[in-house]
């Protein structure tokens, strides 16, 4: 049986406005999970659910498969957010994750779904949410030091909107500079640990830990897929998604910055490249911006082409490239262009 610790007061329903029906599981975590979205629908406030990447998403460093994109891609398209928190850098977790999906929401015409998913990495140093106007993820936060729970309570205050936190996943609660940070925290309501399991002293606090009798990365999935369920039931099965977010159609040929182009008729709106990766850049407001260098739909050219839309009023930029022989070694995500180019 599961170890949970839940505080006095009860996380229950409404009387006669039951959005799910109660139903006898065999997964304490997963009853504890639906009484707390409930909540949240009811206050009409969209779920944030919190994930460690190595071995609580993913197996420990795998690029994630398409049984966990098609999980991730379902949750936020019924309209549940994902803040993936991990102790990884940003070029490790964009080789591994956001490279793969930014591909596969971009083939299906889907990139609205970006909104919904933040990142937090480099264990709370640097996040990042999807900025549509500029078609590409915005950093808006980087420190020399961090902490994975406080970087996930800066990404909630930045939001601030009609977002709810609904559960923190992880599994490494015995190291306070990895989940371990999350405990005792008020405003981390709920801890799901696929880890190997932990006493931890009842907090008074509020906030609930569950150690889950499977665990993995299957576990975590499982759990994903039954939340996506009950907001379909509850919340999001008739809400409008918002428009798409990245250009349907790339910039004009004549309008993208090459590395062979002598010249260029006027400013350039993006580039195109012949090798995988993403595009750095930055403004003179301070602001930095990671885009996705993506294969093109209508792509007529004999060669494998990458392009990227640069984010508006940008001063330079630059690449890092995850396509060569380094990246393939699996020792390292890749490598930066060492140099960078002015707009």
């Amino acid at each position: 049986m599961e170890d949970i610790l839940i505080p006095d007061q009860q996380m229950g329903n409404r009387p006669n406005e039951i959005l799910f029906d109660a139903e006898a599981s065999r997964d304490p975590a997963k009853d504890l999970l639906a009484a707390h979205l409930q909540r949240i629908l009811e206050g009409g406030k969209r779920p944030l659910v919190s994930i460690d990447m190595d071995d609580t998403l993913l197996p420990f460093g795998k690029i994630i498969s398409e049984r966990e994109l098609e999980t991730v891609i379902a949750y936020a398209h019924a309209g549940g957010e994902l803040a993936f928190n991990t102790l990884a850098p940003k070029e490790w977790f964009y080789l591994r994750v956001i490279d793969r999906l930014v591909h596969s929401l971009h083939g299906n015409d889907s990139t609205r779904l970006l909104r919904r998913l933040h990142w937090i990495v480099s264990g709370g140093q640097e996040i990042f949410v999807y900025d549509a106007s500029n078609h590409g993820y915005q950093r808006i936060y980087a420190a020399a030091t961090g902490s994975k729970a406080e970087g996930l309570l800066h990404l909630l205050r930045h939001l601030n909107r009609d977002v709810t936190l609904l559960a923190f996943y992880g599994d490494r609660f015995n190291d306070p500079g990895n989940d371990g940070n999350a405990l005792g925290r008020p405003e981390i309501p709920v801890i799901i640990n696929v880890g190997a399991d932990r006493q931890i002293p009842q907090p008074n606090t509020g906030q609930v830990f569950v150690n889950a009798v499977e665990k993995g990365p299957a576990t975590t999935l499982r759990h994903m897929g039954f939340l996506t369920a009950k907001l379909g039931e509850g919340f999001a099965r008739g809400l409008p998604l918002e428009a798409s977010t990245l250009r349907s159609e790339s910039p004009a040929a004549s309008r993208l910055w090459r590395f062979e182009a002598s010249r260029h008729m006027g400013k350039p709106h993006g580039v195109e490249v012949y090798g995988p990766g993403f595009l750095w850049s930055w403004n003179h407001q301070g602001l930095s911006y990671l885009t996705a260098l993506v294969r093109p739909l209508d792509n007529a050219s004999s060669n494998t082409v990458y392009r990227a839309c640069f984010p508006c009023d940008i001063a330079g930029f630059t690449f890092f490239w995850t396509g060569g022989p380094d990246a393939a070694s699996g020792q390292v995500a890749g490598h930066w262009e060492e140099r960078d180019f002015l707009v």
